[in-house]
Parts: C-alpha cells; sequence; structure tokens
C-alpha cells in the first residue's frame, strides 16, 4: 500500500483540475498506484468518504488537492483516525487553510514540499456538530457562503 493519497476535487478553482494527474508524475515523480494513489471526488461528501478509506488502508498522509471545501471534506475523513496527516495541494479559489499554514501556492512547490514534510497540530472546531478547519461565518457571511456554495459555479 502507498504511504501516501492524493484526493483531488476535478471542478475545484476554475475546473483546472483535468491536468493534475499528469502534473503529478512531472513534479512528484513515481507512479499512481504503485508509488502513491491518486481518488477523484466524484461529488459533494466524497472526499470524506475517500479520505477515511485512505486511512483505514494505512496511507500515512492523505492530501486534499483542491479548495477550502476539499481540505474541509478531506479534513472531516481523518478526523479520529490516529497515524494519518493530512497534506493540502492548494488548487482552488481563495486556499485559505493552505495560506494560513504557508502551504506554497505554486503546484511544483507544493508537491515537493510533501516530499520531505513537516507535520504540526491544528484546532478542529465545530458548530452544530459540523467541523471546520479554518473559518466559520454567522449571520450575513454565513448567508453569502451559502449562496456561494449553492450557486455550482466553482468546486
Amino acid at each position: 500500500m502507498p504511504q501516501i493519497c492524493f484526493i483531488f476535487n476535478p471542478v475545484a478553482g476554475t475546473g483546472r483540475q483535468a491536468d493534475f494527474p499528469m502534473l503529478l508524475a512531472r513534479y512528484f515523480g513515481g507512479r499512481a498506484g504503485s508509488d502513491y494513489l491518486l481518488w477523484p471526488t466524484q461529488g459533494p461528501g466524497h472526499a470524506t468518504q475517500l479520505a477515511r478509506e485512505a486511512a483505514q488502508a494505512g496511507c500515512r498522509i492523505v492530501v486534499a488537492v483542491g479548495g477550502d471545501g476539499t481540505v474541509n471534506e478531506v479534513g472531516q475523513g481523518l478526523l479520529g483516525q490516529r497515524g494519518t496527516a493530512l497534506g493540502i495541494v492548494p488548487r482552488g479559489s481563495g486556499n485559505g487553510l493552505a495560506r494560513h499554514l504557508r502551504v506554497p501556492l505554486g503546484l511544483p512547490a507544493a508537491l515537493r514540499r510533501l516530499r520531505q514534510p513537516r507535520f504540526s497540530r491544528i484546532d478542529v472546531g465545530t458548530i452544530n456538530g459540523h467541523p471546520f478547519f479554518c473559518t466559520a461565518g454567522l449571520g450575513f457571511d454565513a448567508h453569502v457562503s451559502q449562496h456561494f456554495a449553492q450557486a455550482g459555479t466553482r468546486g
């Protein structure tokens, strides 16, 4: 079993993810299946399920490739999974948690960082039973976020 699993949202950011498998091979090296796992999401909530499966299968690092939504879903799947770390390759439009953690925003640099990862603990917040890893909004902020999520124009 490979030690690292990349979970990518093919429609994150501006939909530029179709090229990710090729870019991963170029900048990270190795081969999908033998050196790492590469799993695309198929819809909302799927990244959470995939992350849980990767951790239970023994992956040491599960990497969210996408934006804040993908990072949040993968993180939720790793809650309670001991011995598995969350990695981030920022490919979304905001990349809030990646920026906060100073993950390189460029694809080659972010993938190089995973070759020699630095591990740190982060806090997880919960509101009404829903975990979050970066930000949470109330009132107007939550209203805008809900409309943005329902617009369907981003990943």
